[in-house]
């Protein structure tokens, strides 16, 4: 994710990539391993590992308050969906 854009942009960006990412996994490649395999769970496992530390990191550094509530508000609601 590119780091112009403010807290929000980036949070924003990365949820789209994900979801977009994984509806390819869905359509694409999932259908390729046999369903035992659970392809779309590991994908989706892993993507939330990157996800995780992506926005660890953006935790680690100083925030001023209104990106701290950003930070808290998108982890509590914006990501689960």
């Amino acid at each position: 994710v590119a780091p112009e854009g403010g807290l929000g942009a980036r949070l924003a960006a990365l949820a789209s990539r994900l979801v977009g990412d994984l509806g390819v996994v869905r359509s694409h490649v999932a259908p390729a391993y046999p369903p035992e395999y659970g392809a779309l769970g590991v994908y989706a496992r892993g993507y939330h590992r990157a996800l995780a530390q992506q926005v660890r990191a953006l935790a680690q550094r100083p925030l001023a308050v209104p990106d701290l509530y950003l930070l808290l508000d998108w982890h509590s609601n914006a990501y689960p969906r």
